[in-house]
C-alpha cells in the first residue's frame, strides 16, 4: 500500500479525478482519497514511480509526498 500528502486536493471532485486517474491505469486498485487531510491510501499492483507520475499528470504534483505508513 502507498500513502500520498496531495496538497493539491481539497474537494471530493479531486479525489473523484485521482481516483479515475489511477483506475484507468489499474481497474483492480482500491483508493481511499480523504481530501479534509489530504491523504490518499491506494492499494495497487503499480510501482511508487507510475503512482507519482500519474498523479503528476492529473495534476495534482504540487507538494506531493509519500506518507510513511506501517
Amino acid at each position: 500500500m502507498y500513502r500520498f500528502h496531495v496538497p493539491a486536493m481539497t474537494c471530493d471532485g479531486c479525489a473523484r479525478a485521482i481516483t479515475r486517474a489511477i483506475q484507468r491505469q489499474d481497474p483492480q486498485a482500491s483508493i481511499s482519497a480523504l481530501p479534509s487531510s489530504h491523504r490518499v491510501d491506494i492499494q495497487t499492483g503499480l510501482d511508487k514511480g507510475q503512482l507519482v507520475h500519474i498523479l503528476e499528470e492529473a495534476g495534482y504534483g504540487d507538494g506531493l509526498e509519500e506518507i510513511p505508513h506501517g
